[in-house]
């Protein structure tokens, strides 16, 4: 006999989106009970405290992250491929996977150590960038990427879509520079 998921798959992404659509703060057993259907003495086997949850759901988080970054590069070729896939993972974030991005990070607030994954990402593509011939180029537009999607993911701007669209235009012509540019 096989079960169609495991409870910790199911758990998971009951807590996804509970933190999407409410917010980190909604994220309790009570609610996760509600909307998993697994019970708190199952939630608690597989995830034993709020900690481990938020621990789990950032990893999740970012592995998910990693997965579309594979995925979008595979679109592009070359020495800037890994650039133009960030650039267009961070552009095509759906609203639902900004909330729940942003409700993570805002639990690094109360818990410093669940960063720690973040920091690891970062720093590991960061030093992706150092291989490319404009390193520092190569920077400034994966920050500008990251600028403009939290700026979306929090809600702070409201750009005209027709702007938003020729600002990733031009991060992707920029990466095309930082593969190609001499120092």
């Amino acid at each position: 006999m096989s079960r169609p998921a495991h409870a910790r798959d199911i758990i998971l992404r009951a807590a996804e989106a509970i933190v999407a659509e409410a917010g980190v703060t909604a994220l309790t057993y009570d609610a996760l009970v509600a909307r998993s259907g697994v019970t708190r003495g199952g939630i608690t086997y597989h995830l034993p405290t709020r900690e481990a949850l938020l621990q789990a759901l950032v990893t999740h988080d970012l592995a998910a992250w990693e997965t579309c970054l594979a995925e979008k590069r595979a679109g592009f070729s070359g020495v800037g491929a890994d650039l133009h896939a960030y650039i267009a993972s961070t552009a095509d974030t759906t609203p639902e996977e900004g909330r729940l991005c942003a409700g993570l990070l805002s639990s690094t607030m109360s818990a410093p150590d669940l960063a720690e994954p973040w920091r690891d990402f970062f720093a590991r593509y960061q030093q992706n960038l150092k291989t490319l011939p404009d390193p520092e180029l190569a920077l400034i537009v994966s920050l500008a990427a990251d600028g403009l999607f939290f700026l979306e993911i929090l809600g702070l701007t409201a750009l005209p879509e027709a702007v938003r669209a020729r600002l990733i235009a031009r991060l992707h012509v920029l990466a095309d520079q930082t593969a190609g540019a001499e120092s």
